[in-house]
């Protein structure tokens, strides 16, 4: 959606100082928590900052306070949609290295929690048992070197999904 459809949801635009005053509606509310739903969607908030801007949003009183919660976010008038939806293949590349980093951290968490409690158990036992942690860590690591092995096409099926969504949204022509 572009900033243009966005600001011409509100009762009155709330970037004019005229209107600023004005008390916000419920329609009003909801239209900031839909452009906070989709910039989370999109991976341009994190939790932490949707999380407060969905606060601060539902207590927007006056349309001067709507700016503020995602002047950010929207486009403003005479920006450029496709310079606003960015390259999609560096969106797709960025996802991709953090899901990678997310499915890492995974598996060092699993290889480290499961070692941990076979070593515990050994010593609490008086003496190591069957390395039983190696099926979890193979198991889980196999999934993360797949990833790495089928990077190419994993990117290519993000930047997909990216151009649909940019086309549904209008961002982007057909």
């Amino acid at each position: 959606m572009s900033g243009g459809e966005v600001w011409a949801r509100f009762a009155a635009d709330p970037r004019d100082p005229a209107a600023a005053d004005l008390r916000a509606a419920d329609s009003d509310r909801d239209v900031v928590l839909d452009v906070l739903r989709d910039a989370f969607a999109d991976g341009r908030l994190t939790r932490a900052e949707y999380d407060d801007r969905v606060d601060a949003g539902l207590n927007i009183r006056v349309l001067g306070g709507v700016a503020p919660v995602i002047g950010d976010l929207v486009l403003q008038a005479g920006t450029s949609r496709r310079r606003a939806t960015g390259d999609l293949h560096d969106q797709a590349v960025t996802k991709y290295r953090r899901d990678l980093r997310d499915a890492r951290n995974g598996w060092l968490f699993v290889s480290g929690t499961t070692v941990a409690v076979w070593g515990a158990t050994s010593v609490a036992g008086g003496g190591a048992y069957f390395f039983w942690p190696i099926f979890p860590v193979i198991g889980v690591g196999i999934g993360w070197f797949s990833m790495r092995l089928n990077a190419e096409s994993r990117i290519e099926d993000t930047e997909e999904k990216l151009v649909e969504k940019a086309r549904r949204r209008g961002q982007i022509g057909k």
